[in-house]
């Protein structure tokens, strides 16, 4: 899924155990999206709630890149 930034939203949408992928049109866009689903947890709604978040390299000819975040708990 393409995306322009990361959403409490869309991680909200996360179930246990789901795994989902999205292109962003930079790292920094990335790296903060994968910071956003970390601190996800320190919310009083989903305490408790893990992701992990795996950025990959950049697409060839472009700075978008993708980001795999999973839900553990």
């Amino acid at each position: 899924m393409v995306i322009e930034k990361m959403t409490k939203e869309i991680l909200m949408k996360f179930a246990p155990g789901d795994q989902k992928v999205f292109t962003l049109p930079s790292f920094e866009k990335a790296q903060s999206a994968a910071t956003q689903a970390y601190r996800i947890g320190n919310y009083e709604e989903t305490s408790g709630w893990k992701f992990s978040a795996y950025i990959g390299d950049a697409m060839e000819g472009t700075k978008q890149r993708s980001i795999t975040i999973t839900r553990l708990a």
